[in-house]
Order: C-alpha cells, then sequence, then structure tokens
C-alpha cells in the first residue's frame, strides 16, 4: 500500500493510493498509516488531517490474498496495527474528517469510523463483510459503530454482511454529509479550510471534551465542559480570534 501525503493551508491529506486493489492494506500500510498519524500529532503546521482513498474504493480494508499467506504472528501484528490507529486517532488533537469514495468495507469501515466527520459521494458503499469469511471486527469497531448507529443497526450490519448505500449511512447517523461523487475532494477542501481556520485550542477541546463525555456521568461532563472552556477563554489565539469578531461588528 502506497500512502501519500499533502498539507495545505494547515490540512494535512492522507491519500490511500492503491487503486488498482481497491486500497487495500497490508502491514506496511498498516504501519505507514499509523507513522503519518502521529507525525501529525506533532507538527506545528497540520491542524487538520483528511483521510481518502484514490480510484473505487476509500479502502476495502485487509489485502486477502495476502492475509492467506500469513503467519499467526503476521496476523495478531496486524490485528495489533489497528488497535494502535484506533488509539492514536482517539488521542490525536486535531480532527480527523474522513472523504469516502466508494467502497468502506471490514476494516476500510474500522479506519472511517477513526474519523471525527465521515463525508461520503453518493456512490459510496459501507460494510462489514468480515463475517462471511469467519472474522470478527477489530479497531474498536464494535464499540464506535454501536455508539454512533445503535446496537440494533450494528448487530444487523456485522451480521448480514449487508452494505448501506450513501443515503442510508447518512440516515442512521453513520455519515455526516453526503455529497456528489465528483464535488467530494472540492466540499472536503472548503470543509477542512474551514476549520482548519479556527482556533486550535477550541478545536482540541472540543474533540477531548466530546469523546471523554461518551464514557462520563453528567456532572462529570458539566465539570469537564468548564475547565475546557476556561482553557479556550486563556488561549492567545482564542483572544484573537473574539477581538476580531468584536471589531468586525463595529464596522
Amino acid at each position: 500500500m502506497t500512502i501519500r501525503k499533502e498539507i495545505r493551508n494547515g490540512v494535512l491529506w492522507v491519500i490511500m493510493d492503491r487503486p488498482e486493489a481497491l486500497n487495500a492494506f497490508d502491514i506496511p500500510g498498516l504501519e505507514e498509516l499509523l507513522r503519518m498519524f502521529r507525525e501529525a500529532a506533532e507538527s506545528p503546521d497540520v491542524r487538520v488531517v483528511v483521510l481518502t482513498g484514490t480510484g473505487r474504493a476509500f479502502s476495502v480494508g485487509a489485502d486477502i490474498k495476502a492475509m492467506a499467506k500469513m503467519t499467526d504472528d503476521d496476523f495478531r501484528k496486524a490485528a495489533a496495527l489497528y488497535q494502535a490507529l484506533a488509539a492514536e486517532t482517539r488521542a490525536l488533537d486535531k480532527p480527523i474528517i474522513g472523504a469516502i469514495n466508494g467502497f468502506a468495507l471490514g476494516g476500510g469501515l474500522e479506519i472511517a469510523l477513526m474519523c471525527d466527520m465521515r463525508i461520503v459521494g453518493k456512490s459510496a458503499r459501507l460494510g462489514l463483510p468480515d463475517a462471511n469469511l469467519g472474522f470478527s471486527p477489530t479497531g474498536g469497531l464494535t464499540w464506535l459503530l454501536t455508539r454512533m448507529v445503535g446496537l440494533s443497526v450494528a448487530m444487523d450490519m456485522a451480521l448480514t454482511t449487508d452494505m448501506l448505500d450513501a443515503d442510508e449511512s447518512l440516515r442512521v447517523g453513520l455519515v455526516s454529509r453526503v455529497v456528489e461523487d465528483d464535488a467530494l475532494v472540492a466540499e472536503t477542501e472548503k470543509l477542512s479550510q474551514r476549520i482548519a481556520s479556527f482556533p486550535m485550542t477550541g478545536l482540541r477541546n472540543i474533540k477531548r471534551s466530546f469523546h471523554m463525555a461518551a464514557d462520563a456521568d453528567f456532572m462529570s461532563v458539566l465539570r469537564l465542559e468548564e475547565a475546557y472552556d476556561s482553557d479556550c477563554f486563556r488561549s492567545e489565539e482564542t483572544r484573537t480570534a473574539l477581538t476580531a469578531f468584536i471589531k468586525s461588528r463595529q464596522k
């Protein structure tokens, strides 16, 4: 798997580029993707990450031909890499947008769900074919998918292996936006640039607070929100944005 990266005005585009295999992952590809997310966490030039694929698929997950040749140790390594990716993307204090073109299946859907937002082209198909071959999901999918669409829909997707089209994915809450296929890159570019223009302290604390709220009781969430919003208020970038907003209203 070749993975390319481009930085445009604070937005890191991570592009899975193995279209002849529908962007199927091998172990080196998973390692490279993990490395890129870790580098993004450390880079002051990156404010937002966009993850997408080339060709007819976002990613169809594991390379089945390569998997058939794996040893037990190889398979455990691949599974551990999906888990590491889930942990790394969750800890990354920068928004991740999934721009989903075509198929996002199996491990490809797992990686799509690690994104904070998912924008899909109208021809997108999302699904979990794992049961067809006797596998079960990794990458935190059982936790993430259940919280996004509910247990019933999540189990339906996993047990039947039925794919959801773009509109159904939007209806059940699996994705946040549907656009025309030929507008996916442009719409994602526009959205990512707008988000990247916001103060980073706010973006960081928004991501942290929403994720932490998923596992916290209500009173803990209230305390967390107050602490994070106060942190935002003390940020120089936030104060600059506040001053600029007030000046714009005085014209």
